[in-house]
């Protein structure tokens, strides 16, 4: 018999995302309500990994992807320069301001990013201002009740500059985004998987010297292997939706800029 396969907690994480609606081939809806199309224009300010503006630039739209991470954005380059996308630029910044003019985008992504910035609301000032009239936005934070959990064993840099500074109630971050003047279309919480693995994998590393992602340590592996069986069985979904509510690692709003709203 073969050596057994250990499942990857990044794997097992995105198969979670596309359970819970995120970049469906299918439909071309990168969430439930945010299908695009080959004619839009997209821009994500923050780009991270790329998994998203990726999926964007699959479906051939135009994409704009901004990050202060030199790295991030090669790696992301990479990924798009093989893409259908109709064309693609990628932009080194620490977007104060967004280095793009007024009402380009149909679509703005900003996922993880708000809980990093001195100042939320000046920052939604610029994704709103960069969206066109009628444009959408898909906007993440960590969820309160996840940063709560994983407090227990984080150590004290990651609630600190340049980490988490700002933690997002529920109520928080609708009020942000109403006060901003955005239509809210959907609010979604996610992502329960990370929201166990975290506070697991802090409690099983010393703080700041590899995370158990990159080497995982039995614990966080048990937790992966246990979560993928739990996601196989007929019945799991319940398990999810209902994690999805209690210990959510994320909460994502989509929301519209009116066609008479914010500049």
């Amino acid at each position: 018999m073969g050596e057994e396969v250990r499942p990857k907690a990044v794997d097992v994480g995105l198969a979670d995302r596309k359970l819970d609606g995120w970049m469906n081939d299918a439909t071309g809806e990168l969430t439930r309500g945010v299908r695009v199309a080959a004619t839009d224009t997209v821009v994500d300010v923050g780009c991270g990994d790329g998994a998203l503006i990726h999926f964007c630039a699959r479906q051939g739209a135009e994409v704009y992807f901004v990050d202060r991470d030199e790295a991030r954005l090669a790696s992301t380059r990479q990924k798009i320069e093989g893409s259908p996308a109709r064309s693609f630029h990628g932009i080194q910044s620490d977007c104060d301001p967004i280095p793009l003019g007024d009402a380009l985008c149909d679509l703005v992504i900003c996922t993880e990013v708000l809980e990093h910035v001195p100042d939320p609301a000046k920052f939604l000032r610029e994704l709103i201002r960069v969206a066109k009239p009628g444009g959408q936005l898909l906007i993440t934070v960590p969820d309160s009740r996840s940063e709560t959990f994983v407090s227990a064993t984080a150590p004290p840099q990651y609630f600190q500059e340049p980490n988490h500074i700002r933690i997002f109630s529920a109520d928080d971050f609708r009020e942000l985004l109403l006060a901003a003047g955005l239509e809210i279309e959907s609010h979604q919480f996610m992502g329960c998987f990370w929201g166990v693995y975290w506070p697991l994998s802090w409690m099983t590393c010393e703080p700041w010297s590899g995370l158990p992602i990159d080497n995982p340590h039995p614990i966080t592996d048990h937790w992966t292997r246990l979560w993928q069986e739990v996601q196989r069985h007929p019945q799991g979904y319940k398990i999810r939706e209902t994690l999805n509510q209690l210990v959510p690692k994320a909460q994502s709003i989509v929301a519209r800029k009116p066609l008479n709203g914010p500049a």
